[in-house]
Order: C-alpha cells, then structure tokens, then sequence
C-alpha cells in the first residue's frame, strides 16, 4: 500500500527520460519494475520502476541491473506522475550514478540508444583535426609514456579525465572519433562493477577531434582530490595502469 500521494514533477515533462537495463524490449512495451544490484531495501525498491535525464546514469543503471546480457539504454516515457528518487546507495564518494527519479506507474519504452558520442578529457589545447595519440606520460601509475589513448562514451568518465590530467591550464573535454580499433579499457572493467559502466575505451591508434563540449560541469572539488589522493596511494604502492 502506498504511504502517501506522489508529487508529479511537472517541469521535467519536455525532458528525455532514459532507462538502463539488462532486457530486451521494444518500442511500445512497458516497464513496471527495475531490480538494481548494491541497493539497500530491495523491498522498497521493487514497488518503483527508475528513469533518468541523465544518460550516463542510464548507462551504470544497464550496466548494473540484474540478469544476463549486455545492458541496454532504452529512451522512456512515464505513464504517471513521478518525483526525485532517494540515494540508491550509501557508497562513499566518488559514488556511481543512479537513475533519479521513479515512479509507481510503468514506463512506456519509445526507442533504444545505439549510437555514443565519445569523449576524451585532457588539458591540451586542441582543435577539430587534431590528432591524440599515444605516447605520452600516463595519468595513472609510474610509466613515462603510455602505450594507448584512452576515451569514454561517458560525459562523467570524461569529467574524470579533464580533472585528473597532467599538465597546466584547465581541463578540456573534446569529442573524438578513434581512427582504429578500440577495446574496453581494463582499468575501469573489474569483479566490482561488471561490465563497463562508464563505457571507457582505449585504442593504440590516435582519436581525431571533431569537436569540444564547453558546457560541462566539474565534480565537487572533494572529489578530485579524493581521487588525486586515491591515485598517490597506488603509486607508492607500486600499483601500475594495465598498459599489457
């Protein structure tokens, strides 16, 4: 039974709403309930169905829902009212994304994402045409040059990459198209969070810039240096970026 009335959210109406998940639907299905893995009071979390504006969050949502398969990135449309979600999770920061808000009607699904943008974060100073290549000294670990390029069909895992770059001047985050194979980057695929939450790749052909994201909005300064601080911690460890 429902402990109080939900408060639809009137000014989200024109946005896009995104839902991640492991199943194979089509447009026209609904989608009454969503399972996520790391989630407290699963009870609780059984009576709401999730979607978010944020496609990124989308994209953790996918990557970590329960079943077998890859994830999947549904556009949605809700057919009640919905209002903000609480934290999906007491993990310390920096957290992983959660879709932000639910609902207790289905979702209607009206297509699928299939095609990313892909980004990479730096402080180079760059232009459309320019070409980023591997070999120079890696953000991560003690190596002096690092055999690949790395970018993310994420904006977040780019934010992460501007903030945490080598170098002076601020961060830069560019959209890129690799001019050879790419591949999961290892780094950031582990036990811990399967799959590749946040799409990150890296390719030993260089990425061509095509354009920049200008509007973008940084972490919160605690976070970067938790992060920085993370990093340090590793090296003194000896622990190296998986360049193999």
């Amino acid at each position: 039974m429902r402990s109080k009335p939900m408060t639809a959210i009137d000014d989200l109406s024109p946005q896009r709403f995104y839902h991640g998940t492991k199943a194979d639907l089509k447009p026209g299905d609904l989608i009454k309930s969503c399972n996520l893995p790391e989630i407290g009071n699963q009870e609780a979390m059984e009576t709401h169905v999730y979607l978010t504006p944020n496609l990124d969050a989308a994209i953790w949502g996918a990557e970590l829902a329960v079943g077998e398969g890859h994830g999947r990135v549904y556009i949605v449309e809700p057919t009640g009212p919905i209002e903000a979600a609480p934290a999906l999770t007491d993990q310390k920061s920096p957290k992983h994304l959660s879709m932000s808000y639910r609902s207790y009607e289905p979702l209607r699904v009206t297509g699928e994402v299939t095609e990313w943008t892909l980004y990479h974060g730096t402080r180079a100073d760059l232009k459309p045409g320019d070409l980023i290549e591997p070999g120079y000294r890696s953000n991560y670990g003690k190596q002096t040059k690092a055999a690949y390029v790395y970018l993310a069909a994420t904006l977040d895992a780019a934010t992460w990459g501007a903030e945490l770059a080598l170098g002076e001047g601020p961060g830069r985050i560019y959209i890129v198209e690799p001019t050879g194979p790419i591949t999961d980057d290892p780094n950031l695929t582990d036990k811990r969070y399967p799959g590749n939450p946040t799409k990150s790749y890296r390719s030993r052909e260089p990425l061509r810039v095509t354009g920049e994201i200008t509007a973008w909005q940084g972490h919160s300064p605690e976070q970067p240096k938790a992060m920085q601080d993370s990093l340090e911690r590793l090296k003194q460890l000896g622990i190296e970026a998986i360049e193999d």
